[in-house]
Protein backbone atom coordinates (compact mmCIF):
# COMPACT_ATOMS: atom_id res chain seq x y z
CA UNK A 1 0.00 0.00 0.00
CA UNK A 2 1.35 3.36 -1.35
CA UNK A 3 2.05 5.29 1.96
CA UNK A 4 1.47 9.42 1.57
CA UNK A 5 2.07 11.93 3.85
CA UNK A 6 0.64 15.19 3.62
CA UNK A 7 2.13 18.65 5.08
CA UNK A 8 -1.19 20.44 6.38
CA UNK A 9 -2.24 23.99 5.81
CA UNK A 10 -0.94 24.71 9.53
CA UNK A 11 0.51 23.09 12.73
CA UNK A 12 -3.17 22.51 14.27
CA UNK A 13 -4.09 20.04 11.52
CA UNK A 14 -0.76 18.00 12.41
CA UNK A 15 -0.95 14.59 14.37
CA UNK A 16 -4.22 13.58 11.65
CA UNK A 17 -6.14 17.03 13.31
CA UNK A 18 -6.99 17.06 9.28
CA UNK A 19 -9.27 14.55 9.42
CA UNK A 20 -10.64 14.97 12.92
CA UNK A 21 -14.56 15.80 11.84
CA UNK A 22 -15.46 15.04 15.47
CA UNK A 23 -13.58 18.47 16.60
CA UNK A 24 -16.14 21.58 16.62
CA UNK A 25 -13.80 24.16 16.18
CA UNK A 26 -11.51 22.64 13.48
CA UNK A 27 -14.81 21.00 11.72
CA UNK A 28 -16.90 24.01 11.88
CA UNK A 29 -18.93 24.60 8.86
CA UNK A 30 -17.67 21.05 8.05
CA UNK A 31 -14.49 22.92 6.44
CA UNK A 32 -12.30 19.90 7.25
CA UNK A 33 -15.28 16.80 6.73
CA UNK A 34 -13.64 16.62 2.80
CA UNK A 35 -10.41 15.56 3.32
CA UNK A 36 -11.68 13.37 6.14
CA UNK A 37 -14.00 11.43 3.00
CA UNK A 38 -10.42 11.72 0.89
CA UNK A 39 -8.90 9.85 3.09
CA UNK A 40 -11.89 7.22 3.86
CA UNK A 41 -11.80 6.53 0.04
CA UNK A 42 -8.70 5.95 -0.66
CA UNK A 43 -7.87 3.77 2.25
CA UNK A 44 -8.02 0.62 0.77
CA UNK A 45 -5.21 1.67 -1.67
CA UNK A 46 -3.09 4.56 0.21
CA UNK A 47 -2.65 4.55 3.70
CA UNK A 48 -2.59 8.61 4.25
CA UNK A 49 -1.35 10.70 7.36
CA UNK A 50 -0.07 14.09 8.22
CA UNK A 51 3.42 14.33 7.58
CA UNK A 52 4.41 14.00 11.72
CA UNK A 53 2.64 10.25 11.69
CA UNK A 54 5.87 9.21 9.77
CA UNK A 55 9.18 8.72 11.64
CA UNK A 56 11.20 7.98 9.20
CA UNK A 57 10.85 9.78 6.08
CA UNK A 58 12.07 6.90 3.56
CA UNK A 59 9.26 5.02 4.57
CA UNK A 60 7.18 7.38 2.68
CA UNK A 61 6.18 7.30 -0.86
CA UNK A 62 4.47 10.53 -1.96
CA UNK A 63 4.56 13.58 0.14
CA UNK A 64 1.54 16.36 -0.95
CA UNK A 65 2.66 19.62 0.41
CA UNK A 66 -0.86 21.98 1.07
CA UNK A 67 1.86 24.22 2.89
CA UNK A 68 5.12 24.79 1.46
CA UNK A 69 7.78 24.02 4.16
CA UNK A 70 10.84 24.59 2.40
CA UNK A 71 12.83 22.94 5.87
CA UNK A 72 10.40 19.83 5.14
CA UNK A 73 11.20 19.57 1.50
CA UNK A 74 14.72 19.53 1.76
CA UNK A 75 13.99 16.78 4.18
CA UNK A 76 12.24 14.82 1.91
CA UNK A 77 14.88 15.19 -0.97
CA UNK A 78 17.62 14.04 1.02
CA UNK A 79 15.81 10.73 2.19
CA UNK A 80 14.70 9.88 -1.48
CA UNK A 81 11.25 10.61 -1.39
CA UNK A 82 9.80 9.45 -4.07
CA UNK A 83 7.37 11.44 -5.30
CA UNK A 84 6.71 14.94 -4.31
CA UNK A 85 3.55 17.22 -5.09
CA UNK A 86 2.47 20.75 -4.28
CA UNK A 87 -0.74 21.80 -3.66
CA UNK A 88 -0.94 26.04 -4.76
CA UNK A 89 -4.40 26.62 -3.00
CA UNK A 90 -4.60 30.12 -2.10
CA UNK A 91 -4.24 32.85 -5.01
CA UNK A 92 -1.50 35.29 -5.42
CA UNK A 93 -2.98 37.81 -3.22
CA UNK A 94 -2.81 35.71 -0.18
CA UNK A 95 0.16 33.57 -1.39
CA UNK A 96 3.09 35.50 -3.82
CA UNK A 97 4.54 31.87 -4.28
CA UNK A 98 1.47 31.21 -6.12
CA UNK A 99 1.93 33.79 -9.34
CA UNK A 100 2.84 31.99 -12.58
CA UNK A 101 5.98 33.77 -12.38
CA UNK A 102 6.57 32.90 -9.18
CA UNK A 103 5.29 28.84 -9.60
CA UNK A 104 7.94 28.20 -12.26
CA UNK A 105 10.65 29.37 -10.39
CA UNK A 106 9.80 26.40 -7.46
CA UNK A 107 8.29 23.87 -9.65
CA UNK A 108 11.49 21.69 -10.58
CA UNK A 109 11.71 20.82 -6.54
CA UNK A 110 8.12 18.73 -7.32
CA UNK A 111 6.51 16.28 -9.82
CA UNK A 112 3.18 17.89 -9.87
CA UNK A 113 1.82 20.92 -8.94
CA UNK A 114 -2.04 20.89 -8.39
CA UNK A 115 -3.98 23.91 -8.89
CA UNK A 116 -7.33 25.63 -9.73
CA UNK A 117 -6.20 28.12 -12.40
CA UNK A 118 -7.40 26.82 -15.22
CA UNK A 119 -5.17 29.27 -17.48
CA UNK A 120 -2.17 27.26 -16.17
CA UNK A 121 -3.71 23.73 -15.93
CA UNK A 122 -1.43 21.41 -18.49
CA UNK A 123 -1.46 17.92 -17.20
CA UNK A 124 2.18 17.28 -17.92
CA UNK A 125 3.86 19.47 -15.05
CA UNK A 126 0.29 21.21 -13.42
CA UNK A 127 -2.73 19.44 -12.34
CA UNK A 128 -6.20 20.58 -12.02
CA UNK A 129 -8.10 20.33 -8.69
CA UNK A 130 -11.14 22.39 -7.49
CA UNK A 131 -11.11 23.06 -3.31
CA UNK A 132 -13.43 20.17 -2.10
CA UNK A 133 -16.70 20.75 -0.81
CA UNK A 134 -18.94 18.35 1.21
CA UNK A 135 -22.36 19.12 -0.12
CA UNK A 136 -24.64 17.63 2.76
CA UNK A 137 -28.39 18.62 2.14
CA UNK A 138 -30.67 20.88 -0.32
CA UNK A 139 -32.46 23.68 1.78
CA UNK A 140 -35.82 24.51 2.69
CA UNK A 141 -37.54 27.61 0.48
CA UNK A 142 -38.47 30.01 3.55
CA UNK A 143 -42.00 31.55 3.75
CA UNK A 144 -43.14 34.53 2.78
CA UNK A 145 -43.52 35.50 6.61
CA UNK A 146 -39.56 34.28 7.25
CA UNK A 147 -38.92 36.08 4.09
CA UNK A 148 -40.00 39.70 5.31
CA UNK A 149 -38.46 38.74 8.83
CA UNK A 150 -34.72 38.25 7.15
CA UNK A 151 -32.51 41.22 7.16
CA UNK A 152 -31.08 42.35 3.85
CA UNK A 153 -27.09 41.57 3.34
CA UNK A 154 -24.24 40.19 5.72
CA UNK A 155 -20.61 39.63 5.18
CA UNK A 156 -18.52 37.19 6.77
CA UNK A 157 -15.10 37.56 6.41
CA UNK A 158 -11.45 38.54 7.77
CA UNK A 159 -10.37 41.95 7.88
CA UNK A 160 -7.75 42.00 5.30
CA UNK A 161 -5.16 43.66 3.10
CA UNK A 162 -3.70 43.40 -0.17
CA UNK A 163 -1.23 46.02 -2.54
CA UNK A 164 -2.30 43.22 -5.30
CA UNK A 165 -4.24 45.14 -8.43
CA UNK A 166 -6.64 42.47 -8.83
CA UNK A 167 -6.80 42.10 -4.81
CA UNK A 168 -10.89 42.15 -3.94
CA UNK A 169 -10.34 42.80 0.04
CA UNK A 170 -11.17 46.62 -0.90
CA UNK A 171 -13.87 46.37 -2.38
CA UNK A 172 -15.68 44.43 0.47
CA UNK A 173 -14.53 47.33 2.61
CA UNK A 174 -16.48 49.87 -0.10
CA UNK A 175 -19.81 47.65 1.07
CA UNK A 176 -18.97 47.86 4.50
CA UNK A 177 -18.56 51.47 4.85
CA UNK A 178 -21.76 51.82 2.77
CA UNK A 179 -23.83 50.67 5.36
CA UNK A 180 -21.80 51.38 8.13
CA UNK A 181 -22.91 55.21 7.11
CA UNK A 182 -26.47 54.75 6.63
CA UNK A 183 -29.19 54.81 9.39
CA UNK A 184 -31.15 51.37 8.50
CA UNK A 185 -30.07 47.81 10.16
CA UNK A 186 -30.15 46.12 7.12
CA UNK A 187 -26.55 44.95 7.40
CA UNK A 188 -24.19 43.27 9.58
CA UNK A 189 -20.24 42.19 9.46
CA UNK A 190 -19.11 39.29 11.18
CA UNK A 191 -15.60 37.98 11.06
CA UNK A 192 -12.03 38.58 12.23
CA UNK A 193 -9.75 42.12 12.75
CA UNK A 194 -12.84 43.98 12.62
CA UNK A 195 -13.03 46.98 15.09
CA UNK A 196 -15.17 46.57 18.04
CA UNK A 197 -16.69 49.99 17.88
CA UNK A 198 -18.02 49.74 13.60
CA UNK A 199 -21.90 50.19 14.23
CA UNK A 200 -22.26 47.18 11.95
CA UNK A 201 -19.80 44.61 13.56
CA UNK A 202 -21.45 41.54 15.33
CA UNK A 203 -18.55 40.11 16.35
CA UNK A 204 -16.88 36.00 15.13
CA UNK A 205 -19.08 33.43 14.30
CA UNK A 206 -17.81 29.61 14.59
CA UNK A 207 -20.25 28.52 11.84
CA UNK A 208 -21.95 30.73 9.02
CA UNK A 209 -25.24 28.69 8.68
CA UNK A 210 -26.17 29.94 11.68
CA UNK A 211 -25.70 33.48 10.42
CA UNK A 212 -26.99 33.11 7.10
CA UNK A 213 -30.08 31.79 7.80
CA UNK A 214 -31.38 34.93 9.09
CA UNK A 215 -30.50 37.12 6.11
CA UNK A 216 -31.68 37.32 2.48
CA UNK A 217 -28.53 37.58 0.65
CA UNK A 218 -24.80 37.58 1.68
CA UNK A 219 -21.43 39.57 0.32
CA UNK A 220 -19.66 36.86 -1.39
CA UNK A 221 -16.52 38.24 -2.87
CA UNK A 222 -13.33 36.29 -3.24
CA UNK A 223 -9.82 37.33 -2.48
CA UNK A 224 -9.08 37.71 -6.01
CA UNK A 225 -11.14 38.40 -8.92
CA UNK A 226 -9.55 38.22 -12.77
CA UNK A 227 -8.69 34.82 -12.56
CA UNK A 228 -9.92 31.38 -13.99
CA UNK A 229 -11.16 28.38 -11.89
CA UNK A 230 -10.60 30.50 -8.70
CA UNK A 231 -14.00 28.84 -6.93
CA UNK A 232 -13.98 28.29 -3.16
CA UNK A 233 -15.83 27.48 -0.16
CA UNK A 234 -17.76 30.85 0.05
CA UNK A 235 -20.57 30.73 -2.61
CA UNK A 236 -21.45 27.16 -1.51
CA UNK A 237 -21.06 28.04 2.11
CA UNK A 238 -24.13 30.42 1.02
CA UNK A 239 -26.01 27.82 -0.81
CA UNK A 240 -26.61 24.99 2.03
CA UNK A 241 -27.17 27.89 4.23
CA UNK A 242 -30.65 29.11 1.94
CA UNK A 243 -28.93 32.57 1.68
CA UNK A 244 -28.55 33.81 -2.38
CA UNK A 245 -24.65 35.52 -2.66
CA UNK A 246 -23.89 38.67 -4.55
CA UNK A 247 -21.13 37.03 -6.07
CA UNK A 248 -17.41 38.36 -7.78
CA UNK A 249 -14.82 36.00 -8.28
CA UNK A 250 -13.27 34.01 -10.90
CA UNK A 251 -14.44 35.52 -15.18
CA UNK A 252 -14.96 31.73 -15.71
CA UNK A 253 -17.40 30.77 -12.79
CA UNK A 254 -20.25 30.60 -15.42
CA UNK A 255 -17.84 27.67 -16.80
CA UNK A 256 -19.33 26.30 -13.38
CA UNK A 257 -21.85 27.73 -11.61
CA UNK A 258 -25.60 28.88 -13.65
CA UNK A 259 -25.58 33.00 -13.38
CA UNK A 260 -29.57 32.15 -11.84
CA UNK A 261 -27.79 31.30 -8.94
CA UNK A 262 -25.66 34.09 -7.39
CA UNK A 263 -26.66 37.99 -7.81
CA UNK A 264 -23.39 39.54 -10.16
CA UNK A 265 -21.62 41.90 -8.51
CA UNK A 266 -19.86 43.55 -11.13
CA UNK A 267 -22.70 44.41 -12.80
CA UNK A 268 -24.18 46.53 -10.85
CA UNK A 269 -23.04 51.01 -11.45
CA UNK A 270 -22.16 51.16 -7.34
CA UNK A 271 -23.47 49.99 -4.03
CA UNK A 272 -26.62 52.29 -3.66
CA UNK A 273 -27.99 50.44 -7.29
CA UNK A 274 -27.06 47.54 -5.75
CA UNK A 275 -28.87 48.40 -2.57
CA UNK A 276 -31.73 49.42 -4.63
CA UNK A 277 -31.65 45.91 -6.43
CA UNK A 278 -31.41 43.61 -3.61
CA UNK A 279 -34.13 45.78 -1.07
CA UNK A 280 -36.77 45.85 -3.81
CA UNK A 281 -36.47 42.15 -4.85
CA UNK A 282 -40.20 40.59 -3.99
CA UNK A 283 -40.17 37.59 -2.48
CA UNK A 284 -41.60 35.71 -5.74
CA UNK A 285 -38.04 36.39 -7.48
CA UNK A 286 -36.37 35.55 -4.24
CA UNK A 287 -37.96 32.18 -4.34
CA UNK A 288 -36.44 31.63 -8.16
CA UNK A 289 -32.86 32.08 -6.72
CA UNK A 290 -33.46 29.44 -3.85
CA UNK A 291 -34.85 26.93 -6.49
CA UNK A 292 -32.19 27.31 -9.12
CA UNK A 293 -29.51 26.57 -6.43
CA UNK A 294 -31.24 24.23 -5.21
CA UNK A 295 -31.12 22.39 -9.00
CA UNK A 296 -27.70 23.00 -8.92
CA UNK A 297 -27.14 21.12 -5.45
CA UNK A 298 -29.15 17.95 -7.13
CA UNK A 299 -27.02 18.33 -10.56
CA UNK A 300 -24.00 16.73 -11.84
CA UNK A 301 -22.73 20.60 -11.84
CA UNK A 302 -21.54 20.20 -8.40
CA UNK A 303 -19.86 16.83 -8.82
CA UNK A 304 -16.59 18.71 -9.85
CA UNK A 305 -15.98 20.61 -6.26
CA UNK A 306 -16.94 17.05 -4.32
CA UNK A 307 -14.24 14.84 -2.30
CA UNK A 308 -15.08 11.92 -5.10
CA UNK A 309 -13.58 14.24 -8.01
CA UNK A 310 -10.69 15.53 -5.69
CA UNK A 311 -9.64 11.68 -5.08
CA UNK A 312 -9.64 11.23 -8.57
CA UNK A 313 -7.57 14.37 -9.68
CA UNK A 314 -5.34 13.49 -7.13
CA UNK A 315 -5.51 9.33 -7.94
CA UNK A 316 -3.83 10.97 -11.67
CA UNK A 317 -1.15 12.36 -10.39
CA UNK A 318 -0.63 9.24 -7.56
CA UNK A 319 -0.50 6.76 -10.03
CA UNK A 320 1.65 8.72 -12.91
CA UNK A 321 5.37 8.31 -13.65
CA UNK A 322 7.22 11.30 -13.62
CA UNK A 323 10.38 12.39 -15.19
CA UNK A 324 13.28 12.89 -12.68
CA UNK A 325 12.19 15.98 -10.83
CA UNK A 326 14.31 19.13 -12.07
CA UNK A 327 16.04 18.56 -14.67
CA UNK A 328 18.61 21.27 -13.93
CA UNK A 329 22.09 20.15 -12.23
CA UNK A 330 20.97 20.86 -8.55
CA UNK A 331 19.90 17.44 -7.89
CA UNK A 332 23.30 16.37 -8.98
CA UNK A 333 24.66 18.01 -5.66
CA UNK A 334 24.87 17.23 -2.10
CA UNK A 335 22.50 17.78 0.55
CA UNK A 336 24.15 20.96 1.65
CA UNK A 337 24.36 22.43 -1.83
CA UNK A 338 20.63 21.69 -2.69
CA UNK A 339 19.81 23.38 0.97
CA UNK A 340 21.19 26.47 -0.11
CA UNK A 341 19.94 26.32 -4.16
CA UNK A 342 16.17 25.87 -2.63
CA UNK A 343 16.51 28.74 0.58
CA UNK A 344 17.84 31.23 -2.44
CA UNK A 345 15.03 30.57 -4.82
CA UNK A 346 12.30 30.80 -2.03
CA UNK A 347 14.11 34.13 -1.23
CA UNK A 348 13.41 35.19 -4.38
CA UNK A 349 9.38 34.51 -3.90
CA UNK A 350 9.48 36.17 -0.29
CA UNK A 351 8.85 32.66 1.63
CA UNK A 352 12.23 32.90 3.96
Amino acid sequence: MMKIGIVPFYDGLLNNKLFDITDCNLNADNLITPYFEIKEKLKDTYDINTIDKYSDLQDVDCVLFFYLDYKLLLRCIKNGVKKLVYFAWEPEVVDERHSKKNLKKIESFFDAIMTWNDDIVDNIKYFKINYPYFFDKLISVCTIEEFNKKKLLVNISGNKFSSHKSELYSERLKVIRFYEQGCGDTFELYGRGWSKGMRTFKGECLRKSDVYRNFKFALCLENMCNVNGYITEKIFDCFISGVVPVYWGANNVLNYIPKECYIDYPKFNNICELDNFLSSMTYQDYVKYIDNINRYLQSSKKDLFTSSFFCESMAIVLQKEFCKRGKANIWKLNYYRIYYVIKGILKKVDVV
